[in-house]
């Protein structure tokens, strides 16, 4: 090699080295960026790591020169680093509620995150690969579906023309969906292999994606509980949301860190009265969990959950924990031919807030949640025995469940600083 090739070789080297540099500095907050700041802490008690613990700062607790103002945004600082973050309006009134973000913290530990002001033209330097997808629409015959944020229903039932059922929501390890009619079930899409699908197969896939591996509806919901499926409990058998003044979807986050549905009914017949319901679902980046709300305009009916009855499964009913999980096998279609049994986990956690016992009836293992509330909340959880990395047996999956008791009844604790 002459003189003048290993001349350009290394300094081919130095710009290389440089801009990899830069890459790697790219994701740093520098002092001289922001425009205002504050600091919050974080303590975790338990005697247990906690992975991915999701942050939900509402922005009216943070201090007058972190509010909204054109031309600048909001960034999250980890010992200078940025996390990935968003903002969020749960009310659908243009302006933003709640500051989102994720952290991991080891037992017994205490962490000081930043909240950043920055510029648009900083904030706009930092893109989130997204960990989650929402996606709804309306069937266009054998066109593509038209992807929608919101579709209204003046009977409340959407069941057969909307997309896949319902809106659809999915992490890179779990896909729900609600069903756009009075019996709102709960269903699930799992998968083999740790990515977002729905984009790709609209929850169903042909022949060529099975091939490549991609996952597929994995339960069979039809009249049952499914997994998590909101229905409300007279006191001797559950009931319909029968919606008398139409029903609305509506998409209000799509990422990087969560995903947030409401399905919405104006009114609501029970035989407790009638009032209005939102039905709220929150999916989170790196979870297979879902989040499930339950807000009403007066005081709700006792509502209750659960999941639906297998013949082959075994099911693990925790009192102390307020956990409910079933580990079964099952056809998760008609064509048993096309689609063979598959070995799911179904479970429901909530916390002693809310939860009021056990119950079943033919069909559903059933857990009841305390009546006389305006707003009630649990966790959905699923697993696919074919998951590459999942779950492989009953005991496993109820150990997570359990994990996932503890965690929620065992809030990770938080101070906002200097404000």
């Amino acid at each position: 090699m002459n003189k003048i090739n290993i001349y350009f070789f290394s300094l081919l080297l130095v710009l290389l080295f440089v801009q990899c540099n830069n890459k790697v500095n790219d994701n740093f907050l520098h002092e001289n960026e922001i425009l205002a700041k504050q600091e919050i802490e974080f303590v975790n008690k338990l005697s247990a790591n906690r992975n991915l613990v999701s942050v939900l700062i509402p922005l009216s607790d943070l201090k007058a020169k972190l509010q909204a103002e054109k031309g600048t945004g909001l960034l999250v600082s980890l010992n200078s680093e940025v996390l990935p973050s968003q903002l969020d309006d749960l009310d659908g009134d243009g302006i933003d509620d709640e500051l989102v973000f994720q952290v991991a913290m080891a037992e017994k530990s205490k962490i000081q995150v930043l909240i950043c002001k920055v510029s648009d033209e900083i904030a706009d330097r930092y893109v989130f690969e997204s960990g989650v997808y929402a996606q709804m629409g309306m069937k266009n015959g054998k066109k593509p579906f038209i992807k929608k944020d919101s579709i209204f229903s003046e009977s409340g039932d959407l069941y057969k023309p909307i997309m896949h059922h319902g809106p659809a929501t999915e992490s890179e390890l779990m896909a729900y969906r609600m069903y756009f009619d009075d019996r709102c079930s709960i269903d699930i899409y799992g998968k083999m292999h740790r990515r977002l699908e729905l984009e790709t197969t609209n929850w169903y896939s042909n022949d060529s994606l099975i091939t490549k591996q991609y996952g597929g509806d994995i339960l069979f919901v039809k009249n049952t509980l499914g997994v998590g499926s909101p229905q409300i409990w007279n006191g001797k058998e559950t009931q319909l949301l029968k919606a008398t003044k139409g029903r609305y979807a509506v998409v209000r986050a799509k990422g990087p860190v969560r995903t947030i549905i409401d399905m919405v009914a104006p009114n609501i017949e029970s035989d407790a009265g009638n009032t209005k319901v939102l039905l709220r679902m929150i999916q989170y980046a790196g979870k297979r969990e879902m989040n499930l709300q339950v807000f009403a305009d007066g005081n709700l009916p006792q509502f209750c959950t659960g999941v639906r009855k297998m013949n082959v499964s075994e099911v693990n009913k925790n009192h102390k924990q307020g956990s409910l999980g079933l580990w079964g096998t099952e056809f998760p279609r008609l064509d048993h031919e096309k689609y063979p049994q598959v070995t799911v986990g179904l479970g429901v956690v909530m916390s002693h807030e809310y939860f009021d016992g056990f119950d079943q009836d033919d069909s559903n293992h059933l857990m009841k949640l305390k009546g006389n509330k305006t707003f009630v909340e649990y966790t959905v959880c699923a697993a696919f025995q074919d998951e590459k990395e999942g779950f492989k047996s009953a005991e496993s999956f109820f150990d997570y469940l359990n994990n996932l008791s503890r965690d929620l009844n065992n809030p990770m604790e938080y101070w906002v600083l200097n404000k």
